[in-house]
């Protein structure tokens, strides 16, 4: 009964989140009269071939090198398993964080593929939360050296742009630091938290105080217990780092791309490179599958700074739908291929032999 409410929850959040992508689209479209579906196509056909193939690399850039750190890190703990198996294991938590709010989904369905594989439970958890740390260091590394870079962009912006992008801000420097919190203060944080529950127990906010309190010692010690599988491993975690900014500037770079392709001067370029770390910094944290909507506007608001509305609205359905929805789309293929597979595996081979890889 709870496989089949899971299901039906994971059903429900892809028909939300393909609702909520063809309202944000026909929501830009409807900013301007003149612009149609078929403009886009048209508009695509006249582009630049090199710069096309390029974000094309990109979309997939994306999805390679996620793949590419969880299979560095498989094999720094013992559990090697293929790039085509990383590669599931990126697709699940890109393709689940994009339809989930606040990208809550990704890792749980990334974790299941892994299990599926043979990974044992407690290494999955310290891998994808390693993963998590060097991914939002990474994320605030990119933000940080852009924001230094052109700040005259941010200023430009209008109030709302800026209020949520702040608000990106300050949620992935909190972020870092509960992480540096979480390695180095286990003990305090799970006494603090303790208090806490105890309070909301008093105040009737929560029940099962016990529960909740083994939940966090268990969240906790899953962190400790990642401090100390990739002990020693710094080359290996710099690396995994590294992987991350790369996936980062794969997704990021789609949209000046596409501004190159579609007749963008050079001067104009580090501005839609800005904008498009504003829009992703803005939209990360609010609760909506991929930020949609929200990811749309702040990118839009950047681009009116260099073009005409027309123009810039053309601009940013285009490069969301490469940089966003079409990765989302091969993702999603990938992860049912995956799925598909496994199951395939699970139902022909001795279930002494499913640990094995595949």
């Amino acid at each position: 009964m709870a496989m089949k409410t899971k299901k039906n929850n994971k059903a429900l959040w892809t028909l939300i989140a393909f609702a909520l992508a063809l309202l944000s689209i026909f929501a830009v479209l409807s900013q301007s009269r003149e612009l149609s579906i078929q403009d886009l196509f048209d508009t695509i056909a006249r582009a630049n071939r090199f710069w096309l193939f390029l974000a094309v690399l990109c979309m997939f850039g994306f999805i390679f090198f996620e793949g590419h750190a969880l299979w560095r890190l498989l094999r720094t703990v013992g559990y090697p398993r293929s790039h085509l198996q990383s590669v599931v294991y990126a697709s699940a938590d890109i393709y689940c964080s994009a339809i989930t709010p606040s990208a809550t989904g990704g890792q749980p369905v990334c974790a299941w593929f892994m299990k599926r594989d043979g990974v044992p439970m407690g290494y999955i958890t310290a891998i994808l939360a390693m993963y998590l740390i060097m991914h939002t260091f990474a994320t605030l590394t990119i933000a940080v050296i852009s924001l230094i870079a052109d700040p005259g962009v941010f200023t430009e912006l209008s109030l709302l742009s800026q209020f949520l992008i702040v608000i990106g801000y300050i949620m992935v420097l909190g972020l870092a630091i509960l992480f540096l919190m979480l390695f180095k203060m286990e003990r305090r944080i799970y006494v603090i938290g303790c208090r806490m529950i105890d309070k909301m127990t008093k105040k009737g906010w929560i029940k099962r105080t016990q529960h909740w309190k083994d939940r966090l010692k268990n969240t906790l010690g899953d962190y400790a217990s990642c401090r100390e599988l990739l002990k020693g491993q710094g080359s290996v975690l710099f690396q995994v780092y590294l992987l991350n900014i790369g996936q980062r500037m794969c997704q990021t770079v789609i949209s000046t791309i596409m501004y190159l392709a579609t007749g963008g001067t050079p001067s104009g370029a580090g501005t839609v490179f800005v904008t498009q770390i504003f829009s992703t910094i803005g939209s990360m944290f609010m609760p909506v599958p991929g930020g949609m909507g929200i990811s749309d506007y702040l990118l839009y608001d950047g681009l009116r700074l260099l073009m005409q509305k027309d123009a810039a609205l053309q601009l940013e359905l285009i490069s969301r739908s490469m940089s966003f929805y079409l990765t989302v789309l091969i993702s999603m293929v990938i992860v049912l291929i995956g799925y598909l597979q496994r199951r395939i595996f699970y139902f022909t081979v001795p279930p002494e032999n499913h640990s094995n890889t595949q």
